[in-house]
């Protein structure tokens, strides 16, 4: 199951604001094309995210 994390950076730190994981249902795409739109939502919010393969630095403990 492929997970993808929404993260931000400041100061040097990153952290995972998000933390989203493929359902056995979506297709590859589907799944890309979710994510998208979640980066657009957090970033309409004012969160300058970006995804990544792994947590940041917060969760990594």
């Amino acid at each position: 199951m492929s997970t993808t994390f929404l993260n931000t950076k400041s100061k040097g730190i990153t952290k995972t604001v998000a933390e989203f994981s493929k359902q056995d249902d979506q297709s590859n795409k589907e799944f890309r094309e979710f994510i998208k739109k979640q980066v657009m939502e957090y970033r309409k919010e004012g969160l300058d995210v970006f995804k990544s393969p792994r947590p940041g630095d917060d969760q990594r403990n």
